[in-house]
């Protein structure tokens, strides 16, 4: 595929989201535009251990094919960082200049 593909994020992109712009990031496939994601790779888990304590337990791991590894805990780094409300602007000027 020969068109530009750009991926844009903020700081409350989250889980399924993060998926979509990690994997699309790690192939080479799209351009992340926007802030560092949230950072939340792992299913979990919800167990009340009382009526006000409430234990979330990790069930599984993502792992990504390419890199080994993925972005729990520090979440999906763009290659064009800007606040969120720019991300748009931004992407589409680099369209613009692809």
């Amino acid at each position: 595929m020969d068109r530009p593909v750009f991926v844009l994020t903020s700081a409350s992109t989250f889980s399924g989201g993060e998926d979509v712009a990690y994997t699309l990031q790690a192939h080479g496939r799209a351009v992340v535009v926007g802030e560092t994601t949230r950072g939340g790779a792992h299913p979990t888990a919800r167990h009340a251990v009382t009526e006000h304590i409430l234990v979330t337990v990790p069930t599984a791991r993502t792992i990504n094919s390419v890199t080994g590894t993925n972005w729990e805990g520090v979440g999906v780094v763009p290659e064009l960082p800007v606040p969120a409300d720019q991300a748009l602007d931004t992407a589409l000027k680099a369209i613009a200049g692809a």
